[in-house]
This record gives structure tokens, C-alpha cells and sequence, in this order.
């Protein structure tokens, strides 16, 4: 890299962090619940478990994970960097796509019209909102 590149890389990466910093700050860090209903979907921490309609979900770690983080956040609108950091890590290389794709699998799992998502729904522009 250029020194320029360099220099403006870094600049991204601390801005990044501060905006973290700040959603974090915002967010409901309140302690976990061992089970929590949003109408046919059910969370259970305790189990590790997701069920809809009494039936268990088969879900990847990941997913299990990126649903909780957006549960706890339940109306919160989430950005992608956010949830990059807090389920994947700060030391992921990937890209925010990822997150994306993430979604998508959930949806296909606990949406009743994945098209038409109302549990976990894409704010343009920012990331995403869980309304349960």
C-alpha cells in the first residue's frame, strides 16, 4: 500500500470503531432470559435451542448467535458493522455481505414469507431491525 492508502485505511478503521462504540453504547445489555416467545418462535437459551410451532429449528452456530444478538435488540435498529463485530468478531476479514446472507438463512427459517420478512426486517441503508 501507499502511505495515502495507509493513512486512509486507518481513518476508516477508527471511524468504524468510534461508530461501534457509540451503537454499542445505545444498545440493551440487560441479562439474558433463559427463554423468550415472539408469538410461534421460541428462543431458548438454556437448550440452545430455537423452536417454531413447538418444532426445533436445525440451526447453524452462526445463526443461532445473529438471532440472539437480534432478539436482545428486539426494535433496535442493528448495523451490519455492529452485528460484524458482536457475532462474528472484530477480527473477521469478510465482508458485510455476510451478514446479509445470514439473514437470509434465518428468514427462510422463522419468516412465514421470507419475501415479505416482519420478524426481522431490512432498514435501507443502516442494517436491521428484529420486531419479534
Amino acid at each position: 500500500f501507499s502511505m495515502r492508502e495507509l493513512m486512509a485505511r486507518v481513518k476508516a478503521m477508527l471511524r468504524r470503531e468510534r461508530l461501534i462504540r457509540e451503537e454499542l453504547a445505545a444498545l440493551d445489555v440487560s441479562p439474558s432470559r433463559q427463554q423468550v416467545a415472539f408469538g410461534n418462535l421460541v428462543i431458548d437459551e438454556a437448550r440452545h435451542e430455537v423452536r417454531r410451532d413447538n418444532a426445533p429449528l436445525a440451526m447453524k452456530p452462526k445463526e443461532y448467535e445473529l438471532l440472539l444478538f437480534l432478539a436482545r435488540q428486539r426494535g433496535i435498529v442493528v448495523s451490519r458493522d455492529l452485528i460484524l463485530e458482536r457475532v462474528w468478531g472484530w477480527d473477521f476479514d469478510g465482508g458485510s455481505r455476510t451478514v446479509d446472507v445470514h439473514i437470509r438463512w434465518l428468514r427462510e427459517k422463522i419468516e412465514d414469507d421470507p419475501g415479505n420478512p416482519v420478524r426481522i426486517v431490512t432498514v435501507r441503508g443502516i442494517g436491521y431491525r428484529f420486531e419479534g
